[in-house]
């Protein structure tokens, strides 16, 4: 299937408007997890972006995607809030960015340190806003322990 790993292709992560592909292996390794989690094809819309098309396209400045640490992705059949839940429970994920956008899409990251956002009519609020955390996990969190 793919050429990265079993399910996910250079085509797919590549740079839309160049072809450019620097990709951090663990971001391969975190969304093979949450195919596996969610037992279905995972889409990958945006993957690395060189500077230019991260600029073109309104990205931040640091975008993780052009760091080939990000990709938006969603999961076809599945909805926003569904999608968030298992992105929780891929632990570098859980652990890095996870963003959700009213347009329907998740943007996940394997950044160093948990950051949470959504996107909702083109301004950036809290995550709350669209998706909400799962009772569950809030406990164990609050316990300090980690999703498994």
């Amino acid at each position: 299937m793919g050429d990265l790993s079993e399910h996910f292709s250079k085509a797919e992560l590549a740079c839309h408007c160049c072809g450019q592909l620097e990709i951090d292996a663990r971001l391969i390794a975190a969304l093979e997890s949450l195919r596996t989690l969610a037992n279905k094809p995972v889409v990958v819309h945006d993957g690395y972006r060189c500077l230019g098309h991260n600029q073109n396209v309104g990205g931040v400045t640091q975008s993780e995607h052009t760091l080939g640490t990000a990709a938006d992705i969603d999961i076809p059949g599945l909805s926003l809030q569904q999608m968030y839940e298992l992105a929780l429970q891929v632990p570098a994920f859980f652990n890095g960015g996870i963003g959700v956008y009213d347009g329907g899409f998740l943007h996940v990251d394997v950044r160093v340190h948990e950051a949470r956002w959504a996107r909702v009519r083109g301004q950036y609020v809290g995550i709350q806003h669209l998706v909400t955390t799962p009772a569950t996990l809030l406990a164990k969190v609050q316990s300090g322990s980690q999703p498994a």
